[in-house]
């Protein structure tokens, strides 16, 4: 069996199709299973076109090392997070996804019943130790259906029973949320104009990456075009979701934070609000200001669960439009997003667009990020240019320097390839493209 290591990374297992193959996978259930000492493993999957042999090669070794396996199918990693974490029977999980990674590429994520990731590195050293199947016993497989179940707790927690007489535009990128978000919105009696909605591995129209403004720009015209009240485009896996005001323009993963955090203010006042150094100074303001407690922690999902759980904080969110809820175990779930941003839009009666507006107060360059062979070097010039001088100097992950309530920047490395990030935020959009220049002088 050909194992190439590289694609055994700190938190799954991605690479391309050829690369990712049925035999690993049959060794991934197996290592699973001996890892945990699981009775019964959930196993789900996405629409890419090698997804079904891996599920069912997954399944293969997780029975034939004795356990039990809850195929819930096509789902989103949405669905998948809830049923590891939400039914007390299951010991396990294995998805079946590459998120929103090109039609090429293919992975598997592994999780404990707690939703807390298993190292891909970690089920390389099993795999490569070798793995003996010593159970007498074989597991059994039975079909699991969730649906009803997810989507019936979170309209129940978020409040919202009717949009009847609203309109969405749904931009579904031929990725998976289709699987969730149709079925939902159906429920609620809402007017929906789909794009893209069939899941298709080749992603034919676009990138499933709405956190890429360009993978935006069929949905900001049908907006428009369509006269929805606002829209949503969603990952290649159902695990984040981004929103468009009725003027067709989007909002940040931080902006639409700070709209989540006042909907779970309302009912929980003073709660924990984990931001990140990359966050926007309007969207921690009105956080501020409606009540929340904010907690910095570093950019990453990993880090953001695990800080959600120690500090027992009520929602956090990526500027890449993942978002994270006390009432999901700290995990991702796009439809309990949709359901407290959309509470939040009907019950103040406003367009969306005024809903946003307060959190545009200042121009933001977006993620910039550069191929640098001395990483080191490079930040290190420019905490000796700027630290000095900055009124406010964060350095919980690379560096963020703020100067006064002009201009801020962070400017971190990536921690898997030679590329730093540079994020800056300015008062003005002239002040933002020189600052713009002066650091990019740096990345060369």
């Amino acid at each position: 069996m050909n194992i190439p290591d590289h694609i055994f990374k700190a938190y799954d297992i991605r690479g391309l199709l050829a690369e990712v193959s049925t035999e690993i996978a049959s060794q991934v259930g197996i290592a699973v299973v001996k890892k945990t000492g699981a009775k019964i493993v959930v196993v789900g999957r996405d629409m890419r076109k090698t997804s079904p042999e891996l599920a069912q090669a997954v399944i293969d070794g997780i029975t034939e090392a004795g356990a039990d396996v809850r195929d819930i199918g096509m789902c989103t990693t949405s669905m998948y997070n809830f049923a590891v974490s939400s039914y007390g029977e299951v010991d396990a999980g294995v998805m079946i996804t590459a998120s929103h990674n090109p039609s090429e590429y293919n992975g598997i994520k592994m999780a404990l019943r707690t939703g807390e990731p298993i190292s891909g590195t970690e089920i390389l050293e099993m795999i490569r130790a070798g793995l003996d199947t010593d159970s007498e016993n074989k597991g059994s497989v039975s079909k699991f259906e969730i649906l009803d179940d997810y989507l019936n707790k979170f309209i129940e927690l978020s409040g919202v029973a009717d949009l009847s007489g609203t309109k969405i535009v749904v931009d579904y990128g031929n990725g998976m949320a289709s699987v969730s978000i149709r079925p939902l919105l159906k429920r609620l009696g809402a007017e929906v104009v789909e794009l893209y909605a069939e899941p298709d591995a080749d992603f034919p129209n676009h990138e499933a990456n709405p956190a890429k403004e360009e993978t935006l720009i069929d949905i900001k015209k049908k907006v428009i075009e369509v006269g929805a009240d606002f829209g949503i485009a969603t990952d290649g896996d159902g695990d984040r979701i981004a929103f468009i005001d009725e003027t067709g323009n989007s909002i940040r993963g931080d902006q639409t934070l700070a709209i989540l955090a006042e909907s779970i203010l309302r009912d929980k006042p003073g709660s924990k609000i984990i931001v990140s150094p990359n966050h926007g100074w309007a969207p921690m303001d009105m956080i501020k200001s409606v009540g929340g407690e904010l907690i910095n922690c570093r950019i990453g999902r990993t880090f953001i669960i695990k800080l959600m759980r120690e500090t027992g904080a009520a929602v956090s969110g990526e500027v890449s439009s993942h978002f994270f809820f006390e009432e999901t175990n700290g995990l991702e779930s796009i439809d309990y997003a949709f359901l407290l941003v959309a509470n939040v839009w009907k019950k103040s009666g406003k367009k969306f667009s005024e809903l946003a507006d307060p959190l545009r107060t200042y121009f933001n360059s977006g993620e910039i990020n550069q191929e640098i062979k001395d990483k080191e070097a490079v930040l290190k010039a420019i905490e000796d240019k700027y630290a000095s001088v900055a009124t406010v100097v964060d350095r919980i992950d690379g560096i963020r320097c703020e100067f006064n309530r002009d201009w801020w920047f962070i400017i971190r490395p990536s921690n898997t390839e030679p590329i730093l990030r540079l994020t800056l935020e300015a008062k003005s959009q002239e002040l933002l493209d020189e600052k713009t220049a002066e650091l990019k002088s740096f990345l060369k």
